[in-house]
């Protein structure tokens, strides 16, 4: 019956003495026995009352003490200070209310305008976002970790020197398999040499201009005008052999002679052999073999026979380019941005120009008589090949482009075009198809992926307008802006459906009365622009505070990526602008387009009522077995804690399966690391400026220095895996044949030329052999043999002259570099290694600095220690794994400041962090059985996933807080809240799973990770945060004294709660 009051319904409830707190439950029109029958006592209940008891005396003293603490001033304060903050945030709460029911109901009665307007400004913004590609950056120096001893030394060898590496790989017919391919061709056969010499460039070629003067035209410019600093090469030791006897005449004119310096070289023209090239004409094969025998170990680190028949069919060409090649005279290649205030010209020239300059000059532009092989393309594999990979391996280029720059850049385009062909696609694809299954509504995937599609437009749009670079890494982040995008659209549209269903199902019992009393009954349009305004403003204050909520941490999470202090390594800070951006421009979008678009296109959700019955099941689970979920958790959260360090602490990992498949510049490196055993260059730094001129010679040319190198040199090759060159490689390979100055010098090498014995014995009249030597001085024959040397060693070897610190403008060399040579191997046996050679480095003492180490034992001669590929590398691996933990921990620490006062609850924001938290921490758990290593991608999970797990708790606990924390409560926050968290990650994990088609294994597990890793965090947020909620109210319950909280008169029943709502 109804009574003049307008209550509905009235229930006879018989009245009763109280039930004990632990037995009490909430009756609805239900009779019970005039007489309660006495049951037995309860164990638990006797004792709960025994531990009250017990701990009755320190409760009074706690109450008392905090009783005393709030009469105090700060605590007077602190209160004060509370109030106002909550008078504010009310205030500010009706004002944003008031200012969301002007916006939305602005947009519902104009929705078209409003999403054309949408449309328009991401057209004008996004017009330049498929433009991006040229916003990646591919050239090493991204790589290099901020402040690392590596990379300052690294920086100063650029200085001078090269440290961007070239390398063509060479291959003659003889390295062949087929039969019909396979030839005798060897690397040091004076053919062969010439057409590897045309590439390079030489004597013959320099005033045939263009392209057929090869890549190092000027070998004197150290890199000024053609872009090459050096060339170290099979065909330049010859070349280097070949006009040694004119440069050493010429400086034996300049220094020995009595008569003073000498610059024309009269006596040394009469050589036959002084140009800069491969032996020509008669005789030429047999002066290169004698060359050949003369360089001994030094040519045999660019050679290689890889069948073992005897022949050397495999060579290697090893440029360094310089950095900055915009002053060069390479052929310029066109702006990917056009002509811009900064660049009218509209072209660049780069790394890339070189390259595109070095395979148009080698594989196009050259004729088949200057270069057979550059046109050479064997069908079969080589004997270099890799078995198993046989079938990535594509055709090889008998002169094929590689090396750490090429590859890098190669790997770049390639991730481009695997995120543009691959990955956005079938994101795009597989999120829509997954909204389709779970709504049953084709209008969905209209109203949740036009923001999504508008996200990637506008941001990607802006990275181009504001010119911000990015790095291959942006590969990680498309996904995740697709996968993020739609929980935000998701979020809001089931929130406005269900609001709309409520106020219909009010409405319609309100009709009921209506009907019953013989009144008018109001019409149940869904789409009356009362029920929109109503659904839409009450969503945009519940859930849309919780997106924002969300999207705030989110940004706040994914912002310590962009820390250089605590990340290094600039790709990772570039997924992290980019998910920044991403995410502040699709919770703009989503607030606004999502009602336009749902009122536009009428969208309805079609009703699952066996989802929402299984959903109302698991809601019931975090309050009915929320001890069994605490212990599975906590079992496998502990187990994740003992194998966190070693399965995060495992090295960085460079493999093939980090880059994609059938790159011919990888593969080819690949094989030179093999066959080679090389492929990293290292170096370190020999500066003697300080020590002056001491004995007539520029410092670095000091006899004393160069000894002190070779010793140092025995003790770094004898670290296992180890190669070195100097200048004393140099000096022992180079070979010279004389007459003049009553020398009689055959295939007498440099370096034994310096150390002769004749140079102490020259005064010596029972030494008459000696005798010529008295017309000069070894110190004058060390300038001598530093002068054989071509403009190319030099600029590979020392440094330019330098001013102010010698007496004479030049010869005034000051540094030397010692390149140090090793394969790509294990990081761990790398970095054994690397402390093997750094050892040596150091010397006795401790080094002042990385550049300040005194292993040469000289006053005014300090070396640095090991710079270079391994040393970088191993440093990159330590700044991951810093990166790795230091970003988790400072995403854990401001997420739960910031939620700690955007929920004013510390409890709730710690409850929060925690759900989050154990799926990190069950993060190893997966590494190790799914089988993934550490690698630049996985690094970043840690902070990727609290970012995206802690919106799915936001969402939990702001809807427990509309719902209240009662069991009722809880239960039916998760299922309602929990169904659209389930949606969103089974929508993130769509836009995830295109990451499994990506040609690069490496990449394809980062996404299963992240997906695995994502269903775990929907499990977190929707289960075990909500039974922490339960088990605090529980034990807090028990510990006050009310005894069970689930039986406690106040919370309400499970049934109770779901039949009232």
């Amino acid at each position: 019956m109804f009574d003049t009051f307008g209550c509905r319904e009235f229930v006879w409830m018989p009245i009763f003495p109280p039930l004990p707190p632990h037995r009490s439950e909430l009756f609805i029109g239900i009779s019970l026995p005039s007489k309660i029958v006495e049951e037995p006592a309860d164990e638990e209940a006797e004792f709960w009352k025994r531990f009250f008891e017990s701990i009755q005396p320190v409760r009074i003293a706690i109450s008392g003490a905090l009783s005393n603490l709030a009469d105090t001033p700060p605590f007077k304060a602190i209160k004060k200070t509370t109030t106002i903050v909550e008078a504010g945030t009310e205030k500010a709460g009706n004002v944003g209310k008031r200012i969301s029911e002007y916006s939305y109901a602005a947009i519902l009665r104009s929705p078209g305008i409003v999403v054309a307007l949408l449309l328009l400004s991401t057209a004008l913004i996004g017009r330049d976002a498929l433009e991006f590609e040229h916003q990646i950056n591919g050239d090493v120096e991204i790589y290099l970790p901020d402040g690392a001893d590596s990379t300052e030394l690294l920086k100063q060898v650029r200085e001078q020197w090269a440290t961007d590496i070239v390398i063509l790989y060479v291959q003659t017919n003889n390295a062949a398999t087929a039969s019909g391919e396979r030839g005798s061709e060897n690397i040091t056969d004076q053919d062969i040499l010439r057409q590897i010499s045309w590439i390079e460039g030489d004597d013959l070629t320099f005033d045939l201009g263009g392209y057929r003067s090869g890549l190092d035209r000027y070998k004197d410019d150290r890199g000024a005008r053609d872009g090459v600093v050096w060339v170290l090469s099979p065909a330049q030791i010859i070349k280097e052999a070949n006009s040694s006897s004119y440069r050493f005449n010429c400086a034996l004119e300049r220094y020995a002679l009595p008569t003073g310096q000498q610059e024309n070289c009269a006596l040394a023209s009469l050589n036959p052999y002084t140009g800069y090239s491969i032996p020509q004409g008669s005789g030429a094969q047999e002066r290169i073999d004698q060359y050949v025998e003369n360089a001994g170990q030094l040519m045999e680190s660019f050679v290689r026979d890889t069948d073992g028949d005897g022949i050397w069919d495999t060579g290697v060409v090893i440029m360094g380019i310089t950095f900055d090649m915009s002053d060069t005279e390479i052929p310029p290649r066109d702006d990917p941005k056009g002509i811009t205030e900064e660049n009218p010209s509209g072209q660049i020239k780069d790394h890339k120009a070189f390259l595109s300059y070095a395979d148009l000059l080698i594989h196009e532009e050259s004729r088949p008589e200057d270069c057979e092989l550059c046109h050479r393309v064997y069908g079969s594999p080589t004997h270099s090949w890799d078995i198993e990979r046989v079938d990535v391996i594509p055709n090889r280029e008998a002169v094929t482009i590689t090396g750490l720059t090429p590859v890098l850049h190669d790997v770049s385009d390639a991730i481009y075009d695997e995120l543009m062909d691959v990955m956005l696609p079938l994101s795009l694809l597989f999120v829509g198809i997954m909204m389709f299954a779970l709504h049953r509504n084709a209008k969905v995937i209209l109203i949740c992926g036009t923001p999504i599609i508008m996200t990637l437009f506008i941001s990607f749009g802006t990275i181009v307008i504001t010119d911000r670079m990015l790095t291959p890494m942006i590969i990680s982040a498309g996904p995740i802006l697709v996968g993020l995008g739609v929980d935000y659209a998701l979020h809001l549209t089931n929130r406005i459906e269900e609001n709309r269903v409520r106020i219909l199902e009010q409405r319609a019992e309100r009709n009921w009365a209506r009907r019953r009393d013989g009144q008018p009954e109001d019409d149940l349009d869904p789409w009356d622009p009362s029920i929109s305004l109503d659904a839409t403003v009450s969503a945009a204050l519940t859930t849309g505070h919780a997106i924002l909520l969300s999207a705030l941490t989110t940004i706040i999470g994914f912002s310590v990526l962009m820390w250089p202090s605590i990340v290094p390594i600039a790709p990772m800070r570039t997924v992290g602008l980019t998910l920044l951006l991403g995410i502040f421009t699709t919770f703009i979008v989503s607030m606004v387009m999502v009602p336009a678009l749902v009122q536009l296109l009428r969208y309805r959700k079609t009703p699952s009522v066996a989802f929402d019955s299984l959903w109302d099941k698991i809601g019931e689970v975090p309050v009915r077995v929320y001890l069994l979920v605490l212990i599975i958790a906590g079992a496998f959260t502990a187990y994740g804690v003992m194998i966190l360090d070693d399965e995060l602490g495992k090295e960085i990992t460079g493999s093939a399966d980090e880059v994609p498949p059938g790159l011919a510049s990888y593969e080819a490196l690949r094989e030179y690391s093999i066959e080679f055993q090389g492929g990293q260059t290292n170096m370190f730094i020999v500066d003697a400026e300080a020590r002056g001129e001491l004995n007539g010679t520029a410092p670095i040319r000091d006899l004393p220095i160069l000894d002190a190198i070779e010793r140092m040199q025995i003790e770094v090759n004898n670290v296992p895996n180890t190669t070195s060159i100097s200048l004393v490689d140099i000096l022992k390979a180079i070979h010279v044949d004389s007459q003049s100055l009553g020398f009689n010098l055959v295939s007498t090498s440099l370096w034994d030329l310096i150390h002769d014995e004749c140079w102490d014995e020259s005064q010596n009249p029972f030494r008459p052999d000696c005798l010529p030597y008295a017309i000069t001085s070894r110190e004058a024959m060390v300038n001598v043999a530093f002068d054989t040397l071509s403009p190319e060693i030099r600029s590979m070897l020392m440094n330019a002259d330098q001013a102010g610190v010698c007496q004479q403008s030049s010869p005034c060399e000051t540094k030397t570099l010692v390149y140090v040579n090793q394969p790509y191997i294990a990081l761990k046996e790398a970095g054994v290694l690397r402390e093997a050679i750094d050892d040596h480095l150091r010397g006795e003492s401790s080094c002042k600095g990385p550049l300040s180490c005194s292993a040469l034992g000289l006053d005014g001669a300090v070396n640095s220690l090991l710079t270079g590929g391994l040393p970088v590398s191993l440093d990159i691996n330590e700044g991951i794994h810093d990166a790795q933990r230091d970003t988790t921990l400072s995403t854990i620490l401001m997420l739960l400041v910031v939620m700690s006062i955007l929920f004013r609850s510390p409890r709730l924001a710690v409850f929060t962090m925690a759900a989050v938290g154990v799926v990190v921490l069950w993060q190893p758990i997966l590494m190790r059985f799914g089988g993934v290593n550490v690698n630049v991608f996985t690094a970043m999970i840690g902070t990727i996933v609290f970012g995206i797990g802690v919106d799915d708790s936001i969402h939990i606990v702001d809807r427990i807080k509309d719902e209240g924390e009662s069991p009722a409560g809880i239960a039916k926050s998760v299922a309602r809240c929990g169904q659209t968290v389930f949606e969103t990650t089974a929508t993130t994990c769509a836009g995830l799973a295109a990451g499994l088609f990506v040609a690069i294994p490496g990449l394809r597990n980062f996404f299963v990770l992240m997906m695995a890793l994502l269903f775990l965090a929907l499990v977190a947020s929707s289960i075990v945060l909500p039974s922490i909620v339960v088990a605090y109210r529980d034990l807090t319950s028990r510990v006050m004294g009310r005894g069970p909280w689930l039986d406690y008169e106040e919370s309400g029943s499970l049934s109770a709660g779901f039949e009232s709502n």
